[in-house]
């Protein structure tokens, strides 16, 4: 995930949450924000990993936004 994402030099991802979702808790969704050197939030990420019931069939998303809500990344594989 973090190969698909616009990082600066010395950004660092941390993870501020994580919840399922589901009849059966099939999707993961992560909440990270971005951090640069000075420590200041940058923007946001939102990582989705589904796993589908029928078939097992995985789909990940990742949407990288601004502080201003303005999508900078979005890709699905």
């Amino acid at each position: 995930m973090e190969s698909k994402l616009k990082l600066n030099q010395g950004d660092t991802l941390k993870q501020i949450n994580h919840r399922s979702k589901g009849p059966m808790a099939e999707t993961d969704i992560y909440t990270y924000s971005i951090i640069n050197q000075a420590g200041e939030v940058v923007s946001t990420v939102e990582y989705t990993d589904h796993t589908s019931i029928n078939g097992f069939h995985r789909t990940q998303t990742v949407v990288q936004k601004d502080m201003s809500g303005k999508v900078i990344v979005e890709a699905h594989w």
